[in-house]
Parts: C-alpha cells; structure tokens; sequence
C-alpha cells in the first residue's frame, strides 16, 4: 500500500473504533449514574484523571519517538529503528516504575482530598489499584509498540485491537452491574480486559518487525526528547486540569456533571480524531520524502476539509447537547446536569482543540519540538492560572473559560508560526476558513435553536428525529457558505467523485 491509501485505511478503522468507543462511553456512564449515582460517578473520573496526570511524565517522549522513526522507516534502517525503540523502552518503562510509587502515594493522600466519599477509605483504595492497572502496562510495555506502529501508517492494527477489547469490556461491565456487582470489581474486570490489547501489540510486534533492543548507537537516537516535554506537559494539563481543580475546590458530583458533558464532547472528538489518525504520520513520510510541494496540496485540502468537518459536528453538538444530557440523566435526581451556559462555552473550546490538529500535525510530523515548547508552557499556564481563578466563582464554567482561552491561544500561535515555518503559508488562508467556520457555527446555532421550538424531545427517539433535522440544517448551511467561500474547491471535489465512481 502507498500512503495515501494507508491513510484511507487508518481513517476507516479508525471510524469504526471510534464509534465502538464513543458508544462505550455513552453507555457505561448511564449505568454508572443510575446504578451507583452521581458521586460514585464522580469519584470514578476523579481517580481516573489523577491516574492520568502520570502521563505527565511521557515529557512529550511519545511525539519525539514517532517524529524520529519515520525517516528510518522509510529507508528501511532497521538498526536506527531498533535503536530508538531501545531508548523509548527504557524510558517508558521507568515511567512505568514511577506509576507505582505514584499509586502508592495516591492511596495515602486522595482519600484526604475527598474526604466522607461514599465508597469510604478501602473501597476507594481498591478501586485506585484496579483503574491503575491497565495503565501501568501501557507504560510498561504497550506504548512503544503503539508508537512504532503508528510511525509505520498501522495504526489500524492497534485499533482493531482496542476495538475488540472496548467490545468485550462493554459486554463485560454490562454483565458485572446488572448482576449486582461492586463499582471496584467492575473495574478490576475493566483493567484485566485491557491487557488484552497490549500483550497482543508485543506479538504483533514482534512477528513482524526484526528489532534487536541489544543495539546500543552510538548518538543518542532521540536528541529532541526534552524539547517534545512543553508540547506534552500543555497537552497534559488541558485533560486533566479541569476535573483535578473540580475535584480539589468543588465537590463531587460537580466532577460528575463535567464528566458526563466531557463523555459527550468527547465522543464529537472520537469521530474527529478517527479522519486524523494517520495524519501525523502521513505528514512524515511526505517530509521524509522531501516532497514539500505534494505536503502543501495535500494539507490545504486536509485543513479545509477538517475545518468543514468540525463546525459541523460541534455547531450540531451546541445544538443537541442540553436536550440529549436532559434525556441522559433522566431518573438522577441527586445533582442538576442541564447547565446551557457550560455546555456552549465548553463545546466551542473543544472545537476550537479540534482544529488545531492539522497545524499541530505537521509541527509533530517536521519535529520542530524545540521551536515551539514555549507556546505550550504559555497554554499550559493560562489554563491552570485561569481555571483556579475563576472556578472558584464560576464554578463549571470557570474552568470551561480557562481551557478556551488557553486552547485559543495556542491555535493562533500555530497558524502565525506555520506562516514562517514549515510550509510558509499565507496567514490569510486561515482567516478566511476562520470567518467561514465562525459564520456557519453560529448560523447553526441560532437556526438550530429556533427549529427546536417546533420539537418536543421527551426520548432518544424523538432526539435521534431532531438531530437528524438539525444535521440536514447544518449541511445546507455548510454547503451554501462554502458555494460563497470555496466555489472552485466545491466544484473540483465533485468533478474528482464523479470520475472515481466513473471508475
């Protein structure tokens, strides 16, 4: 297979895992509400993101290994690719080592932070260890061979995986509730299911890779590991600061109600991120090649087509979302979850994370890690500077404001620094798609809302009604403004359809 059509490969199987997972995520939640209530649920979130702040400690490592195997790969230099993958071992598998230390100190201090939870001090520790398991053997020794798949354009082979262990870990939590079972045996279940998909990365790898981790070289294989760490650590902060400052100054269950409106974006940021799977590692080869005029045809086509992509999807979510959390939560009566003014402030900052994925790509894809590290530590600090002044106020939504100012922020620095850098493109492409994407998001949300007068939403079906009318509205909005906008784009996409159904 050539790149492009690895690339197409990666986005379909890539969908398809998305999905599984975005209904996983839809559905274990619901039965987590109803079956335990909101601060179980809460609870639940709260550890897992504090497990999460581990990845903290990846330093950016992962991007820096990706952006150096690609030129190996292409070459077929096996030496140099058993070499980087030693060096990325043995510092995923201290972090590995770390992780447990961490857990250990988590035990003794979380139950401290959240004091008179409901689960109570050994049910909590429990439950720390069964979600800290599936995450120490990524570290262990699943991560390396993820990246080195990706870095490869088979990524598809990962998702297949995780995708059958998302299935069978639904199936299984499902069974385990309905049966009665406590939340912490459910996620011990969880944890030993997600084993599954990093033991059978090593064999894959393994089968099908010569890679001898007895190679020492000579030069250190990842010189830019520490400049990849302020890209990771803003990336770190940006999931984990909201939940962790809810936790620390709010309460409980208003951690809950960020998670379930998280679950949702998130899922929008699942089907998003399956159509940029392959991306990073598309870019790479092509740099690799040193076929910059191809890179530049190919990424203003990508960028145009995402940006379409993700007003869509997000000015629908801005949309859907309060009656969808309205019939989600219906039958938990012990916290209020219809909060409209969070809802739009934290569907637009995702939005606006989800379009910086094909800048922030190709400064992975080219390793400009160095170059760009200050603007992350920027983000980084105006995210956790701005969440821990307003939330105390503002609650949900001063945390929501603290991530959209910070994500807005390192969106332009992007588009600024690719103008000089990389692809030298013109910074009034950009405004144009911006003026474009702000128009269509709110023409969708003023008409969306309007129509919805003419809706009465009491069940999923009557949501999956709505949201298909709202969805044919926002597809004509998309496409007028683009016949406005995009004339000659519009066109050429048609005319290459119909010649490739022609074949």
């Amino acid at each position: 297979m050539n790149q492009v059509q690895k690339l197409k490969l990666n986005t379909i199987i890539s969908l398809v895992s998305k999905i599984v997972i975005m209904l996983s995520g839809i559905i274990l939640p619901r039965l987590i509400l109803v079956n335990f209530g909101s601060e179980v649920n809460g609870l639940v979130n709260s550890v897992t993101q504090f497990l999460a702040v581990i990845t903290f400690l990846d330093l950016g490592v992962g991007s820096v290994v990706q952006s150096a195997l690609y030129k190996p790969l292409v070459e077929n230099d096996s030496v140099q690719i058993s070499g980087i993958l030693k060096s990325a071992r043995n510092y995923f598998q201290k972090i590995g080592i770390i992780l447990i230390v961490y857990v250990f100190i988590l035990i003794l201090t979380y139950p401290l932070i959240v004091e008179n939870n409901i689960l109570g001090y050994v049910s909590t520790t429990y439950l720390i260890i069964s979600i800290s398991i599936s995450t120490f053997a990524q570290y262990y020794f699943g991560i390396v061979n993820e990246l080195l798949l990706n870095s490869d354009q088979k990524g598809y082979v990962q998702l297949l995986a995780e995708t059958i262990v998302v299935i069978l870990n639904l199936v299984l939590s499902v069974i385990f509730i309905n049966l009665g079972f406590s939340i912490v045996t459910v996620k011990f279940v969880s944890s030993l299911v997600i084993l599954i998909r990093p033991i059978y990365l090593t064999f894959y790898v393994n089968k099908n890779y010569q890679i001898n981790y007895e190679i020492t070289l000579d030069d250190d294989p990842l010189p830019q590991k520490w400049n990849g760490m302020g890209q990771h650590i803003a990336y770190s902060i940006q999931n984990s600061t909201d939940i962790i400052v809810l936790t620390i100054f709010s309460t409980l269950d208003s951690v809950s109600i960020y998670s379930v409106y998280k679950m949702i974006i998130n899922a929008i940021g699942l089907i998003i991120n399956s159509f940029t799977m392959g991306l990073q590692s598309f870019f790479g080869n092509l740099l690799a090649s040193d076929n910059l005029k191809k890179l530049n045809s190919y990424f203003s086509t990508i960028e145009w087509g995402l940006h379409n992509l993700i007003v869509f999807l997000y000015a629908m979510s801005a949309v859907l979302i309060i009656p969808f959390i309205q019939i989600y939560t219906q039958g938990v009566n012990d916290a209020d979850y219809v909060v409209p003014s969070f809802a739009l402030i934290l569907v637009v900052s995702k939005g606006i994370f989800s379009l910086r994925i094909p800048y922030q790509s190709i400064v992975f894809s080219a390793g400009y890690f160095k170059q760009t590290q200050a603007s992350s530590y920027i983000e980084a600090i105006l995210n956790l500077s701005l969440s821990l002044l307003f939330v105390s106020r503002l609650g949900l939504v001063g945390v929501a404001i603290g991530s959209l100012i910070a994500m807005s922020y390192r969106l332009l620095y992007l588009i600024f620094f690719l103008q000089k850098n990389i692809i030298f493109r013109s910074i009034k492409k950009f405004i144009k798609l911006l003026i474009m994407d702000i128009v269509a998001f709110l023409l969708i949300f003023i008409t969306g809302n309007l129509l919805k007068n003419y809706f009465s939403i009491e069940s999923y079906i009557h949501w999956c009604i709505f949201a298909i009318a709202v969805s044919m509205l926002s597809f004509s909005i998309i496409i007028f403004l683009n016949l406005c906008f995009y004339r000659n784009r519009v066109f050429e996409l048609i005319r290459k359809n119909i010649r490739w159904g022609q074949n």
